[in-house]
This record gives C-alpha cells, sequence and structure tokens, in this order.
C-alpha cells in the first residue's frame, strides 16, 4: 500500500505509529519536508511520488473542516503541493482535533494564496475590490512557510465570514499568477477527529 503523509503535528503522531507497526509493507510520499525528515529519522520507507504512482491513502490536517467536509490548510503554506497529493489519492483523510470541525469555515483564519511574485501586487488590488482584506505573510505572522517550497510568496485573505468561501475561491483562482489556494473543496472523503476525552469520531463524505 502506497501512503501519503501529509504535514502537522498528527500526523506525525501517525508516522510514529506506523514506525511501531515495521511488518506493514508500505511505500510512503509526502509533500512536507518536515514529514519526510520524521520518516527518515523513523526509518520509514520515504520515496519520491512519481507520475505513475497510485496513491491508497492520504493523511493531512487541516486548520478548519465544515460538515460537508471542505477544509481550509492555511497555516502551513503549503497548500499548492498538498493538494496534488489529495488529488491523487484514492482517499483522503484528515486527521484533526473535533473542536476544528464546524458549520461553517472559521472566519479567523485566512484564505491563503500562492502567488507569484511578480502578481501580488495585482492579486491584492482583485482582492480588496471584492471587499476583502489581503496581506503579505511575514515571518512574526505565521509558523508555516513565508515563501512556498515553489519559491513564491504567500498572500492571506481576511474574512468577516466565510459564507461566500466557494464563490470567492474559484473568482480569485482565475486570477493571474494565483498558483492554488488553501481551500480544499470536495477533496476530503473522510475525517478521524479526537475530542478531548480522546475519543475518535469518524466523519465520512456520504454521511456529512
Amino acid at each position: 500500500m502506497t501512503l501519503a503523509l501529509g504535514g502537522g503535528s498528527n500526523v506525525a503522531h501517525l508516522a510514529h505509529a506506523l514506525a511501531q507497526r515495521p511488518a506493514l509493507d508500505l511505500t510512503i510520499v509526502s509533500p512536507s519536508e518536515l514529514t519526510r525528515t520524521t520518516c527518515v529519522q523513523l526509518g520509514l520507507p520515504i520515496t519520491n511520488l512519481t507520475a505513475s504512482m497510485t496513491i491508497d491513502l492520504a493523511f493531512d490536517g487541516c486548520d478548519s473542516l465544515d460538515t460537508h467536509l471542505n477544509a481550509l490548510k492555511s497555516n502551513g503554506g503549503i497548500h499548492s503541493l498538498e493538494k496534488i497529493y489529495a488529488e491523487r489519492a484514492d482517499q483522503y483523510i484528515i486527521l484533526m482535533p473535533l473542536s476544528r470541525l464546524t458549520p461553517t469555515l472559521n472566519a479567523d483564519l485566512p484564505l491563503c494564496l500562492e502567488v507569484i511574485e511578480p502578481a501580488v501586487a495585482n492579486v491584492q488590488h482583485f482582492v480588496t475590490a471584492a471587499g476583502y482584506q489581503a496581506t503579505i505573510r511575514t515571518a512574526d505572522q505565521m509558523a508555516g512557510w513565508v515563501r512556498t517550497p515553489n519559491g513564491n510568496l504567500l498572500l492571506d485573505v481576511h474574512a468577516s465570514d466565510w459564507s461566500q468561501l466557494s464563490a470567492f475561491n474559484a473568482q480569485v483562482s482565475q486570477q493571474n499568477g494565483v498558483v492554488a489556494t488553501s481551500y480544499f473543496k470536495n477533496l476530503v472523503t473522510r475525517a478521524f477527529a479526537f475530542d478531548e476525552a480522546g475519543t475518535v469520531h469518524e466523519i465520512r463524505k456520504d454521511e456529512a
């Protein structure tokens, strides 16, 4: 079986659990340099994703998940790469605290855009005209990337609520220079969410 492991602490916990099962016949790929380093340290069989490779299960974290299993993955800043793995996977599974599951996505979190540097001013103008606020991510704002692994800038879009996120995301994604957004629509197939007592709740796409 081929697994994709994304970024974040919950995926790191999964990697440690997998390392305790050496009899499992696994091939592991990851869009996260930190996760790849963790896998190497644990002795897990990490390799590069190839064009012909099929991903059976992809595990990832998220910052916010709604009850339709749409996700915001804004803080890490590697969403462009994570989407590649999500789209290639037979199942894309989110691991997260139950508190991150809400009827609508958390408006305290920005929509993060990966933007090539020459297009940043134009994209900021578009975002402002649409009624949102846009700021270039700096080192003192987030624990994740300031520039993406592709060398591009991250633009954080802030809103008072995300009730129109799907429509806005479709529009901003069409702007010249926008590589990808941190809104994952119709990609998550299942989520495992743990509450404060440690109980794990499974949320399936067909049940959401």
